[in-house]
C-alpha cells in the first residue's frame, strides 16, 4: 500500500533543546512523537554542514558521491571561489526517485536546489537561490504564480536586523515569513495533488546562531535580556512543534511521517583566523592590500547603509569587482603553500602545482608532507586564553569521503570543536571573540542531529547508530521501492513494521548528466546574499 508521506526538515535541530521542552510539556507534538514513533541521534556529515548534511540526506550517499562540500568549491586552475548550485549535485535525489516511480512530490526550501529539479508536482528552492528570478521554481510558471499570490514571500528571513542590532525586529520578519512558507507550501500541495511532500524550516538555524547566549547562563558572554530574546530559540521551537502538527494534519490520515535535521547545536565561543595562523606559521603570505581587510568592515557597514541595494546588485553585477571582493584576493599565491579556504567548510587547500595557477607545492612526497605539517599544526593548536584544542580532529579528504569526487573535496577537513568557529579573512591576530555581521554569534552546529520516524509504517523504536546516509534508503523502503545500489546508507529496518523490499536497484540514470550552472548575474548575487548570511 502506497502511504503519503511527509519529510519535515528542522535545520540545526538538536535532542539537546527539544529532549527537555519536550518532557516538560513544552513541545506536544514532539512529545507525542517521541512516546510513540522511531527516534535517536542522526549523525552528520564532515563537517556538520549544510549544504552536504542535506544533499546526503536526500540521496543516501556521502559528499564523495554526490560533489557537494560546501556553500563553494574551488575549481582546478581558479584561485576564486564558486557558488555551488544543484547542478553540481551527481546523484538523484529522493524526489527524484519518487517522481519516476509515479509519486506527486512537492518540494519546498530545500538548501542547495537551486536551479529547481524537474518533478511529478512542484518544487520551490531553497537557501541558495540568488533572488527570486530564474529557475527557482517548478514548474517554472510558478515563480510569477507565487509572487503574485503571495508577494510577502522570500528566499529566507531577512539578516540586516541582526547586523543592525534590531534582535526583536529579526524576530517578527521571521514569524511572519515562517506562517508565509506553510501556508504557501500547504496550498501548492494540494494544487498538484501531492502525496509526498518535504518541507524544510531553515531559519531555526540562525536563530541559535545569534541568541544562544541570551538562553545560556553557561555561556562565557551571557547578558541578561529581554524575555522575548532570553526565550527566542524556545519560543520558536514551539512554533515550530505547533507547525508541523497542522501541517501533518492537513496532509490526511495515514500518512507516514519524518522529522530530520542535518545536524546538531550548541555554544560558540571564539572566532579562529586561520589563515593568520597559517602565515604566521610560514605557510600562507598575504599582499600588501590584505591590510585593508582590517578596515574595510566599517566602511562597508556604512556603505550598505547609504547605497540602494537595486545599486548594489546592479553594480556586483555591471562593474569588475575589485581583488577583495574575491574572498581569497588578498593571498600572495606565488609565496603560499597552504590556505584555509571557506568559514562554513573547515576546508583547508593546498597550492599544489598544475592545479592552481600558481601553485607552490609539488604532488606526490611534498604534498603529503605539507599535508602531515598542517595536520599536526591544527591538532597541536591550542586558545591561549584556555588552553583547549580547536579542533576534535583533522582529516585528509580520503579518510572521511569516497567516490568518484574526492578530488574535488579539500585537501583537509577540520572536525570542528563547535565552540570554535574558523575564518577566512586576514586578522591582525588569530583568536577573537566569534562574531557575525559586527555583531555577536554564540552558537555553532554539532554533530548529532536529531530524527523521528512517525506513522502507519514505522513503529516504535530507539534508534542507534543512525547516520544522514540512512534516511533516503529508509523512507523509500517504506514506501515499497528498495535502496538504490549506489546509496551509502542502510535501511534502519528496526523502525519499520514489515520488511523492506529484497535486493537494490539502480537509479544512477535519474540524474544524467551535469546540469547548467549559475550564470555571472546569479554567482555575483548568490555570493553576496551568502556574505550577509556569513558563510563568505
Amino acid at each position: 500500500m502506497t502511504r503519503p508521506l511527509l519529510v519535515i526538515g528542522l535545520d540545526g535541530a538538536t535532542w539537546d533543546l527539544i529532549g527537555p521542552w519536550a518532557e516538560a510539556g513544552e513541545l506536544p507534538f514532539f512529545r507525542r512523537l517521541l512516546q510513540e514513533g522511531a527516534r535517536g541521534p542522526l549523525r552528520s556529515v564532515t563537517p556538520n554542514l549544510t549544504p552536504p548534511g542535506w544533499t546526503t540526506a536526500f540521496t543516501g550517499v556521502n559528499p564523495g558521491k554526490h560533489g557537494i562540500f560546501d556553500f563553494f568549491t574551488l575549481d582546478a586552475g581558479a584561485e576564486a571561489l564558486r557558488v555551488v548550485s544543484s547542478a553540481d549535485r551527481r546523484a538523484p535525489a529522493l524526489w527524484e526517485i519518487l517522481s519516476a516511480a509515479g509519486r506527486r512530490v512537492g518540494v519546498f526550501n530545500v538548501p542547495c536546489t537551486y536551479p529547481a529539479d524537474a518533478v511529478s508536482g512542484f518544487f520551490v528552492t531553497g537557501m541558495g537561490t540568488p533572488a527570486l528570478e530564474g529557475p527557482w521554481t517548478h514548474p517554472a510558471a510558478e515563480g510569477e504564480a507565487i509572487r503574485r499570490d503571495f508577494p510577502a514571500f522570500r528566499a529566507g528571513a531577512d539578516p540586516k536586523p541582526i547586523a543592525e542590532g534590531r534582535l526583536e525586529a529579526y524576530l517578527d520578519d521571521l514569524y511572519a515569513l515562517t506562517e508565509i512558507q506553510e501556508h504557501l507550501f500547504l496550498d501548492r500541495a494540494r494544487r498538484y495533488g501531492c502525496d509526498v511532500g518535504i518541507f524544510v524550516y531553515d531559519d531555526v538555524d540562525r536563530v541559535m546562531h545569534f541568541f544562544w547566549r541570551f538562553m545560556d547562563e553557561s555561556h562565557p558572554r551571557h547578558e541578561k535580556a529581554p524575555e522575548r530574546l532570553r526565550n527566542a530559540i524556545r519560543s520558536y521551537y514551539r512554533r515550530l512543534d505547533e507547525g508541523m502538527e497542522r501541517m501533518w494534519e492537513a496532509w490526511g490520515p495515514g500518512a507516514d511521517l519524518c522529522v530530520l535535521s542535518d545536524h546538531g547545536f550548541g555554544p560558540l565561543h571564539t572566532d579562529v583566523f586561520l589563515n593568520r595562523v597559517f602565515a604566521d606559521r610560514g605557510f600562507l603570505a598575504p599582499l600588501p592590500l590584505a591590510a585593508e581587510l582590517i578596515r574595510k568592515p566599517l566602511w562597508k557597514r556604512a556603505a550598505r547603509a547609504l547605497v540602494p541595494q537595486g545599486l548594489r546588485t546592479w553594480f556586483r553585477r555591471n562593474v569588475k569587482a575589485s581583488p577583495l571582493g574575491n574572498p581569497l584576493g588578498w593571498i600572495d599565491w606565488e609565496r603560499t603553500r597552504a590556505f584555509y579556504a571557506s568559514v562554513s567548510g573547515r576546508s583547508v587547500y593546498l597550492n599544489v602545482k598544475g592545479r592552481q595557477p600558481r601553485g607552490t607545492v609539488e604532488r606526490g612526497a611534498e604534498y603529503e608532507a605539507v599535508r602531515a605539517q598542517l595536520r599536526e599544526l591544527l591538532l597541536s593548536l591550542k586558545d591561549p586564553s584556555t588552553g583547549e584544542r580547536i579542533a576534535r580532529d583533522v582529516h585528509f579528504r580520503e579518510e572521511v569521503y569516497r567516490g568518484p569526487f574526492v578530488e574535488q573535496a579539500p585537501d583537509l577537513v577540520i572536525q570542528e570543536d563547535g565552540r570554535y568557529a574558523y575564518r577566512v579573512d586576514w586578522s591582525e591576530r588569530a583568536f577573537a571573540p566569534a562574531s557575525q555581521y559586527g555583531v555577536d554569534k554564540s552558537g555553532s552546529h554539532r554533530r548529532d542531529g536529531i530524527l523521528l520516524l512517525h506513522g502507519p509504517s514505522f513503529k516504535g523504536a530507539t534508534l542507534e547508530g543512525a547516520a544522514l546516509e540512512d534516511v533516503t534508503p529508509t523512507l523509500l523502503a517504506a514506501a515499497g521501492l528498495p535502496a538504490g545500489e549506489e546509496m551509502d546508507g542502510r535501511v534502519l529496518e528496526e523502525a519499520l513494521r514489515v520488511p523492506p523490499p529484497a535486493g537494490r536497484a539502480s537509479y544512477a540514470a535519474l540524474r544524467g548528466g551535469k546540469g547548467s550552472s549559475l550564470d555571472a548575474g546569479e554567482e555575483a548575487e548568490l555570493a553576496e546574499r551568502l556574505k550577509g548570511l556569513g558563510y563568505m
